[in-house]
């Protein structure tokens, strides 16, 4: 019996912490992939559109969508006239198909058409917050974009605020 408890509390020892981490792992893993689609819209977006007979535009900005982060997963609709920015999201077709901890917000610096013709660069942010444990503090998840004369930049740079908190 004791060498029972022993091998137990050994395999726990070894398990408990990585299935820790891989819950971690997965929660934060959200806002990567979904800052990622955020990022390949909005350049999607800017090489597409049109208006007024000029190209190269960018919507809005949009959020924080949902207007807090939560410990458990939900669902939202960014395309619900209830969601701040929605008009954006529409736009962007960015559309969360599964619930989300994190609440996501998309800001350039400049907003309209013609960004392209622009002797001044635009900046674009996609911004992801959680509050993965629930204690009131915040990780901060952020992409960005420039565009100038030679089009939308991504950046391939995930900035990383507090990643586990």
């Amino acid at each position: 019996m004791a060498l029972l408890l022993c091998l137990l509390g050994i395999v726990l020892a070894i398990f408990v912490p990585t299935f820790l981490r891989r819950v971690r792992t997965n929660k934060i893993s959200e806002a990567a992939e979904l800052l990622q689609v955020m990022s390949q819209r909005a350049s999607a977006y800017y090489e597409t559109s049109w208006s007024s007979l000029k190209r190269h535009c960018l919507p809005p900005a949009a959020g924080p969508t949902p207007e807090a982060p939560t410990v458990e997963s939900q669902d939202v609709d960014f395309f619900s006239s209830e969601t701040a920015g929605h008009v954006s999201w529409k736009a962007l077709d960015f559309q969360p198909e599964r619930p989300v901890r994190f609440s996501y917000q998309y800001a350039p610096s400049r907003d309209g058409c013609g960004l392209g013709d622009s002797s001044e660069p635009t900046a674009v942010v996609f911004r992801a917050e959680g509050d993965l444990d629930g204690d009131g503090v915040r990780s901060t998840f952020e992409r960005r974009a420039t565009i100038d004369r030679d089009g939308f930049k991504a950046a391939d740079v995930l900035l990383v605020h507090q990643r586990t908190e």
